[in-house]
């Protein structure tokens, strides 16, 4: 073939990445729960020429404002209606919040807010970067009152002293300056954390006490960082659902035993033998909890089902767990166990597991514990549960 010009033919166009430098903005949410210290946050771009539904992109983010910013990103071109449905159920599901939207100034300001924390935090940005990567090169500034609106827009609305107190206190405990600074008047002044790091609201409890000052609020809180435990005393005093005055009272350190005897609550277990294949009771599951959020363990999978809101932190006792509105775990041992903290929530997955997978289930066991033992029974080598019950019933004080 000598003396014949070969030729290459060169692809035209630019690269899918530098394409979406062309993206216009056409909505956007966030979700209402910056102060649980993380946000869900959806954009969609369309195309400059768009002729196709190829040339949307839909993004995801998934924020934690406290420890890493920008943790988790899913990008997805087109528009695959069942896709995107799992994506934001995946995104969301856990989070108890109500969708915002938000301008796309505001959508700008909020990702490269948390860029720069985690670039600052050193965690680094989520897989997937490149695909933001034109957002963190926009200009969109917020004045003062601008971020300020925005931060309220992305705080459920505060219902009495109870809802406030115990955000304020998750808050607080977790270093979260900018948050303590939105839930307390002017006026306020905040005592140093016990510790540098920020730690974990696990339970409160609070009292109002009259005085002659007024009426404050007693709290117990029980927090924790790294396995080790603190219970705090503290009295704040509230000025139109907001903190005026915080005082931390006494803190001391109790040992793991004494932790778990203050978070013990009851426990309702139903067990179920799987007449099908793991894999099938765990599409199952998936398609009944669209939004649980599933963790892999050793000996089988688990399923964390939420709230659908975040009401429990209006109540005078919190819980860290209270959001959890059942869990499921498949073994590999053809065993699904439904866990619930109320009588009333397990009869309800019940009645859903029967409609959903009457075939596909048989009953095996209920239980009630007055102390939590799931988690001890996953941690455990036992493949059965009943196995796991009758170990535990061999250490039952004898009448």
């Amino acid at each position: 073939m000598n003396g014949v010009t070969r030729l290459r033919i060169i692809k035209g166009g630019l690269h899918p990445t530098v394409r979406r430098y062309n993206r216009h903005f056409s909505s956007a949410f966030a979700t209402d729960t910056r102060l649980m210290g993380v946000i869900a946050m959806y954009i969609h771009w369309v195309g400059v020429q768009a002729e196709t539904d190829s040339d949307d992109l839909h993004q995801f983010f998934y924020i934690d404002a406290e420890k890493f910013g920008i943790e988790t990103y899913r990008g997805i071109e087109g528009n695959n209606a069942e896709l995107l449905y799992e994506t934001e159920q995946a995104m969301l599901g856990g989070l108890g919040g109500s969708k915002i939207d938000i301008s796309e100034n505001e959508a700008v300001f909020i990702i490269q807010k948390y860029a720069r924390m985690a670039k600052e935090l050193g965690s680094g940005l989520p897989e997937g970067k490149e695909e933001f990567a034109f957002i963190l090169d926009r200009t969109c500034p917020l004045a003062p009152l601008e971020e300020d609106i925005l931060f309220r827009k992305l705080c459920v609305m505060l219902e009495n002293n109870e809802h406030t107190i115990n955000y304020f206190l998750m808050r607080y405990f977790s270093k979260d300056a900018e948050a303590v600074k939105r839930l307390a008047t002017r006026s306020i002044t905040v005592s140093p954390a016990p510790n540098k790091r920020g730690e974990t609201l696990c339970k409160n409890t609070i009292e109002p006490y009259i005085n002659p000052s007024g009426v404050s609020y007693l709290c117990e809180s029980l927090i924790e960082n790294n396995n080790r435990y603190q219970l705090i005393l503290s009295e704040i005093y509230m000025n139109a659902k907001r903190v005026s005055s915080f005082y931390i009272r006494s803190c001391f350190y109790v040992s793991v035993s004494e932790a778990a005897m203050m978070l013990s609550r009851p426990e309702y277990i139903t067990v179920y033998e799987i007449m099908t294949e793991i894999e099938d009771m765990q599409k199952l599951i998936e398609r009944l909890y669209p939004g649980a959020m599933r963790k892999e363990r050793d000996g089988g999978f688990l399923y964390l089902q939420f709230k659908n809101n975040n009401d429990h932190l209006k109540e005078s006792v919190y819980r860290l767990n209270d959001d959890v509105q059942g869990m499921f775990f498949i073994t590999e041992q053809c065993q699904l166990i439904a866990v619930t903290y109320s009588l009333s929530a397990i009869n309800r997955i019940e009645k859903e597991l029967r409609a959903a997978m009457r075939t596909k289930l048989s009953l095996s066991g209920k239980y009630e514990f007055k102390d939590s033992v799931f988690y001890e029974f996953i941690q455990s080598d036992f493949p059965d549960f009943s196995d796991f019950v009758e170990y535990l019933n061999e250490f039952e004080p004898s009448d």
